[in-house]
């Protein structure tokens, strides 16, 4: 459901469950927000919203943490399509589900056909979002998604972004331009946050 109430699926297994268009083309720069939950998403089983809490309590996302720490972060948007928040959620919530069930009995899946589920994702985070304008919202601008060795105790992370890091705001006329300068890509939210993204991407 759009934050202006209109319905865009009806269940997961509607095909604009995962993915629909957004309410309008977002194009340019905008300013990074954390995640929140929004009243109009009461139709959202609050199960689904508590663990989501959880993770977010339990896991360092890095985007989420800069977030916090800036006073203001400016990345470039180019999209016309979105990740619903409810997909996201579900999500989540099955991933937690699945993983908390298997650890109990990991020893018995590790030698059985059903292996490979030790190597779901443990959680997925929504990070952060944008607003487009006054009645559009991006509410899932990006994720983190978790993956825990119980063995190692080390956590993973891969990440999906709604926003273009690599992009400039000059995003009209690239191919028209110099490359950028270093002073340029320093001073550059989106860039800051790629390389940050992609550190931790590789750190186990």
């Amino acid at each position: 459901m759009r934050k202006n109430g209109e319905t865009i699926a009806t269940g997961r297994h509607d095909t604009r469950f995962s993915v629909a268009r957004n309410e309008t083309m977002e194009v340019g720069t905008r300013r990074l927000l954390p995640y929140r939950r929004h009243k109009i998403a009461n139709h959202i089983p609050g199960e689904l919203h508590d663990s989501h809490a959880l993770i977010a309590d339990e896991l360092d996302g890095v985007i989420d943490t800069l977030i916090r720490m800036e006073r203001e972060l400016n990345i470039e948007m180019f999209h016309g399509d979105e990740v619903n928040e409810e997909a996201a959620l579900f999500a989540n919530w099955a991933y937690k589900l699945l993983h908390d069930t298997i650890v109990p009995i990991r020893c018995v899946i590790a030698v059985s056909p059903l292996s490979w589920m030790l190597n779901l994702p443990y959680a997925i985070e929504i990070l952060a979002q944008t607003e487009a304008d006054a009645t559009s919202l991006t509410e899932v601008s990006n994720t983190c998604i978790y993956y825990k060795d119980w063995e190692t105790h080390t956590i993973r992370r891969s990440f999906t972004s709604q926003f273009h890091p690599e992009l400039m705001a000059d995003i009209r006329d690239i191919g028209k331009r110099d490359g950028p300068r270093y002073a340029e890509l320093k001073d550059n939210d989106g860039v800051r946050l790629l390389i940050r993204l992609l550190y931790h991407g590789m750190q186990e």
